[in-house]
């Protein structure tokens, strides 16, 4: 399946106000919500005007007609797959190999959020306004972040997770680790996670807590 048949949190959150940018049109919107979702009917004159001339842009089809309009004029256009990920009630936790006496686990506090290992931590206004919305955990080594799961956004009670690894330490399951944490917390606490995986490997780890798959969808680079 190419099209994405459900809004995500980011469009959800763009179309409120709280997030990225909505042009609004007589019959149809192109939100920028780190992604560019293209709703409705195309707007070429629109489009043009936010997304041609700049490369890079990772589109994301809402309808037939968007999705023909890019095939059409970008018939060359890279193109992947995502997958959008089942939000659960119930997560579950896989049993984990025990960290290393090497690599110390930590919740995502005010040390963590200052250093913003990935970006992460960077769509809230401070330390307090992650510990009060967001939810994050990261794993120290060598006085360094080689391993991090945070909270993208919050909107609402819920939000979207991320995560990432440095290269020479992946493969070591440490990203397990972070995750379990963090959404040990977000249980406790009662906020809603929603999982967008950008690879087999990120969808396959969402597999082991407990997500389920919703759908694929295409996403185009223009």
């Amino acid at each position: 399946m190419e099209i994405l048949q459900s809004k995500p949190l980011l469009l959800r959150s763009c179309e409120a106000g709280f997030f990225g940018k909505n042009h609004i049109y007589k019959n149809g919107s192109i939100a920028e919500a780190l992604f560019t979702y293209l709703s409705g009917e195309p707007d070429e004159e629109l489009f043009n005007q936010l997304c041609a001339p700049k490369c890079g842009r990772h589109l994301v089809c809402l309808s037939q007609s968007w999705q023909n309009f890019i095939q059409k004029n970008f018939s060359d256009a890279e193109n992947y797959v995502r997958y959008q990920m089942k939000s659960t009630d119930h997560f579950i936790f896989p049993d984990l190999r025990k960290l290393s006496s090497e690599f110390e686990i930590q919740k995502f506090g005010k040390k963590e959020f200052e250093a913003k290992p990935f970006s992460h931590g960077t769509n809230y206004k401070n330390a307090e306004d992650f510990a009060e919305n967001g939810a994050g955990a990261v794993i120290w080594h060598d006085g360094k972040i080689v391993s991090s799961a945070s909270s993208f956004i919050t909107f609402k009670n819920e939000i979207e997770l991320d995560f990432s690894t440095l290269e020479d330490y992946r493969r070591k399951g440490l990203v397990n680790h972070c995750i379990s944490k963090m959404l040990r917390d977000c249980e406790d606490r009662a906020l809603k996670v929603h999982w967008d995986a950008q690879t087999e490997v990120s969808r396959d780890i969402a597999f082991k807590f407990g997500f389920t798959l919703n759908q694929s969808y295409k996403v185009y680079i223009v």
